[in-house]
């Protein structure tokens, strides 16, 4: 059986007639690498409000919650479920700071 597979090979990159390449990037590259920045920026700070949002939900579930509960020692089952929940939300997030704070509390 032979090969049939033709090997390409991609030349170099070369100017061409009366246009010079240059390595440096222009005033649009410089423009889109802001615009990519600022876009970054706001998807994190959506997520951090995402779970900021979230937690407060949750603690204003755990009112009627823990109200409903016949046993205190029901509570700590709770908070630590809720607890590792968190902070794989924050993890899913990308709410590095929250996933700290959360993982040293969970740690004591």
């Amino acid at each position: 059986m032979t090969n049939t597979k033709q090997d390409w090979s991609v030349p170099a990159a070369k100017p061409l007639d009366g246009e010079v390449l240059d390595e440096s990037p222009s005033a649009t590259d410089n423009v889109a690498a802001q615009f990519e920045s600022d876009l970054q920026e706001e998807r994190d700070s959506r997520r951090e409000e995402r779970f900021y949002w979230i937690f407060v939900l949750v603690i204003v579930a755990n009112v009627p919650l823990f109200g409903s509960m016949p046993s205190a020692w029901a509570y700590l089952p709770t908070l630590l479920l809720e607890l590792v929940l968190l902070i794989g939300l924050a993890d899913w997030l990308g709410v590095d700071r929250v996933k700290v704070l959360l993982e040293k509390l969970y740690a004591k």
